[in-house]
């Protein structure tokens, strides 16, 4: 049991924030629960009609996705799907969460789909700069008494230098098709088939400054 959880836990999508876009295609009025009021604290149940809608899908957690639509007569409409509970979101394979989980009037079937690309692996020397502070004194003399003190203070240089880097680019493409059926019924509803990108300089050793 404990090798399985642990392996679930290698397996679970690691977020911080995921961006996917795509088109959400309302085949029948569907009911959602949105973002309203003050700050967007609570929520209002309102009626999606059939059509076609710009969708972003924003997996901020596993416990938090925001699903953005846009078009119609909609304007811009944010609806949760937020859980206390993970909603256990998988780097690939398929996934189900039901509205009562995330308090929505409709569930959602889903699955994903990851791929990760490594390349353009480079060893090479790059400039730097650093930064040093320093303790310089100076006399400072006043002229009309003649005496004269030593002061002290801290200096901040910048040193100019070289560093050895290795380097290599990551690419993450991910996607997603989603369904939505309505509580208490397995009929498509609605459907969203998302997309996104990610690519990411990895460092992969790097020397001091020198």
């Amino acid at each position: 049991m404990k090798k399985a959880m642990l392996l679930l836990g290698v397996l679970l999508l690691s977020v911080s924030c995921v961006e996917l876009n795509g088109s959400l295609q309302v085949r029948e009025a569907m009911s959602v629960k949105k973002k309203s009021g003050f700050l967007n604290l609570k929520t209002k149940t309102i009626k999606i009609e059939p059509g076609s809608y710009s969708a972003e899908l924003k997996v901020k957690s596993q416990k938090n996705i925001n699903l953005e639509l846009k078009g119609g007569s909609l304007g811009e409409v944010d609806i949760p799907i937020k859980s206390e509970d993970s909603l256990n979101l998988p780097l690939n394979g398929q996934f189900y969460i039901e509205g009562r989980k995330i308090e929505q009037p409709f569930n959602v079937s889903g699955t994903m789909t990851t791929n990760v690309d490594h390349w353009g692996y480079t060893d090479t020397v790059e400039k730097c700069e650093r930064q040093i502070t320093e303790r310089r004194c100076e006399k400072v003399c006043v002229k009309e008494t003649g005496k004269c003190d030593v002061v002290c203070k801290d200096v901040v240089i910048t040193l100019y230098g070289l560093k050895d880097i290795s380097y290599h680019y990551k690419r993450t493409d991910r996607e997603v098709r989603l369904e939505f059926m309505p509580e208490n019924s397995t009929a498509v509803i609605a459907s969203l088939p998302a997309r996104g990108i990610e690519s990411e300089k990895i460092i992969d050793r790097e020397t001091i400054c020198r």
